[in-house]
This record gives C-alpha cells, structure tokens and sequence, in this order.
C-alpha cells in the first residue's frame, strides 16, 4: 500500500473517530422519524443514525441556498460512487474510502434537499433507490477486479452484493405489499458505514507493512453472513404477513 492512500485512510479515521466523540458528547437532539422506524443495530448505532440525519438535514438546507438541486446530488452521488471503485480496483482503498463517503453523503443529501424544495416524489424516490445499487455494485465490481485471480475470495464478495440486494429487495417488497418487515441487519446505511470504514482501515494498516487484503475480506465476509440471514428472516416474515 502506498504512503499517501494509507494516510488517505488513517485521516478518514481519525474524522470519523472525532465525530464519534461528539456524537457521546452531545446531549440528544431531534429525533427523525425514519430512524425511529427502522431502528438501529449493532452494525450501526440509533443515536448515531440520529445525529447523522441532524447534519445531513443541516447541510441540505445551506445546498438548496447554493442552488444545488436534489438530481444533480443524486448524480454526483453515483459518480463518486463510480470513482470509489475504479480506486479500490486499482488498489487505493483509502482514497476510495473517501469518495464513498462523500457518495453516501451525497445519498442522504438528495433526499433531505427535495423534501425541503418541496420536489419529493415517487419518480424521485425510484430514481434515487436505483442509483444507490449501482453505487453498491461499482464498490463490489471494483473489489472484485482487485481480488482477481482468487476465485474463492471474489465468491464472498459477490454474496455480500447479493445479500445487499436481497435486504433492500425485502423492504421494497414490504412496502408493495403494505407489510412492515421486521428490523433486520446491514441496511443500506450499515452496509456503507462498513465498506467505507473497512476501505479506510485496509489502507491505514499500511502503514504498518500490512496488507489491505485481510480487512477488505473480513469486511465483506460480515457483510455476505448478516444481510444474507437478513434478508432470509425478514423474507420469511413477509411470507408469513402475505
């Protein structure tokens, strides 16, 4: 791992690390309604996804007075997403790790923003639900030309794509079928918070002459295991629900 990515990922980190000090620190603030209808895990903290909506929403309002429209967020949302993975497959998880933080930033921005426009709408909504797969996908197909040549490893990498998929396969099914499926695990935030934080870490132990392949497949092999078993109880419940 080169020197500049690796500092790449440990500064990733460290921002990290800093907000989660003030989200200990900081006494309650609003409480959003989307967080406390899906809930939080043990991947992802509710007081965390709480205060995460609070800045998202904040930095909605100062895009909407520069002028900058929820479609254009979602698209460079993806195109960031795109860069995210050409990076990992070239080897730099830490700069990846960066533009798929600012993707997924860019995820919730879009929503927040056309909510506050008054612009939401279910085109919008669908538009936005498809972006963020190729998003998903771009990560997952760059890490896959990264692990090229071991097939075993480009096996579990491809089951937790699938496993990601089928978690938000559940919830739009859910929704067709006016059935709310039981809080499961690696949602579509939880999955990010992973990938991003795992890219960061693979390119920080660099630093210590290690290699970023062990963390990238031990990211991945937590994210095939548990949205896998999560998407089977909440399938499972919708079938008993239907």
């Amino acid at each position: 791992m080169n020197s500049p990515d690796s500092l790449a990922g440990v500064g990733l980190i460290a921002c990290a690390l800093i907000l989660l000090v003030i989200a200990v620190l900081k006494a309650p603030g609003a409480r959003h309604a989307r967080v406390l209808r899906e809930g939080g895990t043990a991947f992802l903290g509710e007081r965390l996804m709480h205060l995460g909506y609070g800045w998202i929403h904040a930095l909605a309002g100062s895009c909407a007075r520069a002028g900058l429209g929820a479609t254009t967020v979602s698209w460079l949302s993806v195109a960031l997403g795109l860069v995210a993975g050409v990076l990992v497959a070239l080897g730099r998880p830490g700069a990846a790790a960066w533009a798929l933080a600012l993707s997924g930033l860019g995820d919730g921005l879009d929503g927040a923003i056309a909510r506050l426009e008054g612009t939401a709408s279910r085109g919008g909504a669908v538009l936005d639900s498809a972006l963020d797969r190729y998003v998903e996908f771009f990560l997952f197909a760059g890490l896959l030309f990264f692990f090229r040549g071991e097939p075993t490893i480009q096996l579990v990498v491809v089951t937790a794509l699938f496993g990601g998929f089928m978690v938000t396969y559940s919830t739009a099914k859910a929704e067709a079928l006016q059935v709310k499926p039981p809080r499961g695990w690696m949602k579509r935030a939880e999955r990010l918070v992973w990938l991003t934080g795992g890219c960061a870490l693979a390119a920080s132990v660099g630093l210590l002459g290690l290699g970023a392949a062990p963390v990238l497949i031990s990211v991945c092999s937590v994210i095939a295991v548990f949205a896998n078993l999560s998407a089977i109880v909440r399938l499972q419940a919708l079938c008993r629900s239907a």
